[in-house]
C-alpha cells in the first residue's frame, strides 16, 4: 500500500535514535499487535514485530541478527543459514538451535563480546523467563546478573562505510516493564526501556485505507463514499489494536456487512 502520510512510530524512532547510545533495550506494551511498517519508500504494510525488528535492524547496519524464545530456542534471522549461531558456540540445524535459559545466559555473553560485524540478539517473550520476579531461581538470577554486568561492560565500535558506532545489541521483548528484575532495568543508564503504545488514528487510517476496497459493496463505490467509510472506520475503532481492525474487516466480509455500514461491523465485533 502506498502512503506518504505515515511516519515511523514513536517507539521505532526512539529505538533508532538510541541504537548507537545503548547496548540493551526492553520493548514493552503492545508487542503482540501488528505494526505499520515501511517496506519501501512510501510503501507501508501491517506486520508483526518479528518482521519489523529484523528489517529495521538490517536497514540500520546490523549484519547478523539472532532470535530467541523459550519454545523454539535460537534461530538465525540474518543470515538465515545458522552461521552466526555457530559463531556463538551453538549447534544449529537449518538455521535453528535448541536452548533454554542456561544456554541463553552464556550465549548473551558471547554475543555481546563477539568481534566482527554488528550483531543483534532479540529475546522474545522475555516475560516468561521469570517465574516469580520477587524470588528468582539461581538460573534466572545468573541470566539477569550477567546481562546487567554486560550492559555496563559493552563498548560500541565503528562499523560500515560511515564508521558509525555499533554495539552488539540485545533487545528484550516483554509484556510490561515490571516483568524483568527491577535491579536490572530501573536506574540502569545502559538499558533503554521503550514502550510500544496502541495504534493511533494515523496508524489505523493507514491500515484501513488498504482494507476498505475489500469490503462488501466497495468495489464500485465512488471516492467520496469510500472516504466517508474510511473515516467512520477510523473513528469507530479508537482504542482497538490493528489485529482487531483486521478482524473487523474480516467480520464484515463474513457477514456481508456493506462498506457504508462499517460501524455496524465494529459494534458487532465489540460485543462478540
Amino acid at each position: 500500500m502506498h502512503d506518504n502520510s505515515v511516519e515511523r512510530a514513536r517507539w521505532l524512532r526512539d529505538l533508532m535514535r538510541f541504537l548507537p547510545l545503548r547496548s540493551q533495550f526492553v520493548l514493552s506494551g503492545n508487542t503482540r499487535d501488528l505494526q505499520m511498517h515501511e517496506i519501501a519508500p512510501g510503501e507501508v504494510t501491517a506486520a508483526p514485530l518479528s518482521r519489523v525488528l529484523p528489517d529495521v535492524l538490517k536497514a540500520a547496519g546490523y549484519a547478523q541478527i539472532a532470535w530467541f524464545d523459550l519454545l523454539n530456542g535460537f534461530r538465525d534471522v540474518e543470515p538465515a543459514d545458522g552461521s552466526y549461531l555457530s559463531r556463538l558456540g551453538l549447534m544449529p540445524t537449518n538455521g535453528a538451535a535448541a536452548g533454554g535459559i542456561d544456554l541463553l545466559s552464556t550465549t548473551i555473553e558471547r554475543h555481546v563480546t563477539a568481534d566482527g560485524q554488528p550483531s543483534a540478539l532479540v529475546v522474545d517473550f522475555a516475560s516468561r523467563l521469570v517465574a516469580r520476579n520477587e524470588a528468582l531461581s539461581p538460573a534466572e538470577h545468573q541470566l539477569f546478573s550477567r546481562a546487567l554486568i554486560l550492559s555496563h561492560a559493552a563498548r560500541a565500535r565503528p562499523a560500515g562505510e560511515k564508521r558509525l558506532p555499533f554495539f552488539n545489541t540485545v533487545i528484550w521483548i516483554v509484556d510490561k516493564e515490571g516483568d524483568l528484575p527491577d535491579w536490572f532495568l530501573i536506574g540502569n543508564p545502559k538499558v533503554r526501556h521503550i514502550p510500544i503504545g496502541r495504534p493511533d488514528h494515523l496508524a489505523r487510517a493507514s491500515m484501513i485505507h488498504s482494507l476498505v476496497r475489500g469490503l462488501p459493496g466497495a468495489q464500485n463505490a465512488q471516492e467520496p463514499a469510500l472516504a466517508k467509510c474510511t473515516q467512520e472506520f477510523v473513528d469507530e475503532t479508537e482504542g482497538l489494536l490493528l489485529l482487531d481492525v483486521s478482524a473487523v474487516a474480516q467480520l464484515a466480509r463474513s457477514e456481508a456487512v456493506q462498506f457504508d455500514r462499517i460501524g455496524d461491523a465494529v459494534r458487532r465485533f465489540k460485543v462478540a
